[in-house]
């Protein structure tokens, strides 16, 4: 072996732990974010701080457990804004896994509640989901909040 194989040898090497150390992870992370998809059902309890913020200031704080296409929990903060007889809400779930903000308009007039993702950070990157809030208990203490929908990357 001549001397310009040995550092030829010697410079490819690092070179190839470097490419695959880098692969390895982007590999796996695109495994983990591919499998949020599917139905999606959200459960939410929460204080609610003061029923009558409407200039998207926090309106309550609690806990949210995620179940179905994602498995995950953790800390949710709701803003809330209301413009004429549409109140919306933004719903921050902060979970183990990343975090994801929902968006739900609720209809004063009809009681219709669609929802949708608009974020998601670390795992939840490129999420995307719609569906409705079918259980909205605003009135209870702590109040109770229900989405049932879907998910997808």
């Amino acid at each position: 072996m001549t001397r310009l194989d040995h550092v030829v040898r010697m410079l490819a090497f690092p070179s190839m732990v470097a490419a695959l150390a880098v692969a390895a992870p982007a590999s796996l992370a695109g495994s983990l974010l591919t499998k949020a998809s599917g139905a999606l059902t959200v459960r939410c309890t929460e204080i609610l701080k003061n029923q009558d913020v409407t200039n998207g200031g926090v309106g309550g704080t609690g806990h949210c457990t995620l179940t179905g296409a994602i498995n995950d929990k953790g800390r949710a903060t709701d803003y809330r804004r209301r413009i004429g007889n549409t109140a919306g809400i933004r719903r921050v779930v902060v979970g183990r896994k990343g975090t994801i903000t929902f968006r739900v308009t609720i209809n004063l007039s009809t009681g219709s509640e669609p929802w949708s993702v608009t974020s998601g950070t670390k795992n939840y990157l490129g999420l995307q989901g719609k569906g409705r809030q079918v259980v909205d208990k605003y009135y209870t203490t702590p109040a109770i909040f229900v989405m049932k929908g879907t998910v997808s990357r």
